[in-house]
């Protein structure tokens, strides 16, 4: 499928397409696992994160924070609810490492940025806590090939409607580029846009669905592989 000439905007996820995001949420995990091993098994410590996780997000919303939030819930029931200071300031250390980690840059990133700039309107299309997806998007290096950078609650249909709106393109006009199928290519066809969806080798587990069914879905292996669709 060419899609040249079809589209004047490109919209593009920005944790795991741009930069690497999921690997330090493992690793946090990890930690997290580590810490609460005198209290139950790695397995119930993962699962009781997930749950709390899940009660959470709906209150709170994406990003670090609520990841803290999801963490001291878990560790307060799974010590019995009165968390010992290690515990409470082991959490607080693993929290602080994933919310400063230096950024990396997914290789191939910005040479295919520099190639479609000036042929197209590059915007970032994000999800998350805002001064902390805009912190890492000024901290990325990448901001001088975007127009600017949006920043939504959520990422289904009625969030990418607005995005549409706001941008003043029709949703068939809306071409998204993301690693996530349900983040960043189902919601997008479901309104009638088109996708590419570039795999990354660490997906979240709320972010877990089937590929749906859908001319307008093409899959690369990797960023740099969306240039021949492009140009």
């Amino acid at each position: 499928m060419n899609l040249k000439g079809k589209f004047t905007h490109i919209f593009f996820d920005a944790d795991d397409t741009l930069w690497e995001n999921e690997r330090y949420f493992r690793e946090a995990e990890a930690k997290f696992t580590g810490l609460l091993a005198d209290y139950t098994s790695p397995e119930g410590v993962q699962q009781m994160l997930w749950e709390k996780q899940e009660e959470n997000i709906p209150l709170f919303g994406y990003g670090s924070k609520t990841y803290m939030i999801g963490m001291t819930d878990a560790a307060l029931e799974l010590c019995g609810g009165h968390m010992p200071d290690h515990i409470y300031y082991g959490v607080k250390k693993i929290i602080t490492d994933l919310a400063f980690h230096k950024l990396e840059i997914i290789e191939g990133v910005e040479e295919t940025l520099k190639a479609l700039q000036g042929q197209y309107r590059l915007i970032v299309a994000t999800k998350g806590d805002l001064p902390e997806q805009m912190g890492k998007y000024r901290q990325s290096g990448l901001t001088g090939y975007f127009h600017h950078c949006e920043v939504m609650e959520n990422k289904d249909e009625t969030n990418y409607l607005e995005l549409c709106t706001k941008n003043d393109i029709d949703p068939s006009r809306l071409l998204m580029i993301g690693n996530s199928v349900k983040s960043d290519i189902a919601p997008v066809v479901g309104i009638g846009g088109t996708a590419i969806h570039i795999p990354h080798e660490v997906v979240w587990v709320h972010e877990m669905m089937d590929m749906p069914e859908s001319e307008r879905i093409i899959e690369v292996q990797g960023i740099r592989d969306i240039v021949s669709y492009l140009l």
